[in-house]
């Protein structure tokens, strides 16, 4: 009982407290402060993800070379899919390819995505084999409600029949 009673006698006096002493002012401002910081820390985080997905040094030796990415309209819900287009450079089988992709909404915001943490970045992958040189094309589904256009998509990891694997260097 005396919880509940603090609960609820604690906040009104510190309220009637901050209008006596005008301290409600510099609260606004920090909380104004914080704010921008936040947005800017967010804008940083934003950005670094981008430049990693842009930077085309990570993915120049590749097995893996993505061909195009195209946003679906996914005909039974809100959810866009994405259809990949690839091919094997090299001379080996490939076993299967795990893919990532960046996308933004409207906004240029990074899109929803499946990762609640992590947005603009999504995932999939294929386990059906990929002949060398040979060319093919992959529908990952429900992956965004907002994206509007993949910035870019990449092959992070590639497995091949041999046994040995390619991982994209972070």
């Amino acid at each position: 009982m005396k919880k509940i009673i603090l609960t609820f006698i604690i906040p009104i006096l510190l309220s009637c407290t901050n209008k006596k002493s005008n301290a409600t002012q510099p609260i606004l401002q920090d909380n104004t402060n914080g704010k921008i910081t936040e947005e800017k820390n967010e804008k940083e985080i934003i950005d670094s993800v981008k430049h990693n997905f842009l930077d085309t040094q990570k993915t120049k030796n590749s097995p893996v070379r993505i061909i195009s990415a195209k946003l679906l309209k996914n005909q039974y819900s809100d959810h866009k899919d994405i259809q990949l287009t690839y091919k094997n450079t090299t001379r080996k089988n490939i076993k299967a390819i795990k893919f990532e992709w960046y996308c933004e909404n409207v906004f240029d915001k990074p899109a929803s995505g499946q990762f609640f943490f992590v947005k603009g970045i999504s995932r999939g992958h294929t386990d059906i084999l990929l002949e060398p040189r040979k060319t093919t094309s992959k529908i990952l589904e429900d992956f965004s409600t907002d994206a509007h256009a993949i910035i870019a998509a990449r092959a992070y990891l590639v497995v091949f029949t041999d046994g040995t694997k390619w991982e994209l260097k972070q």
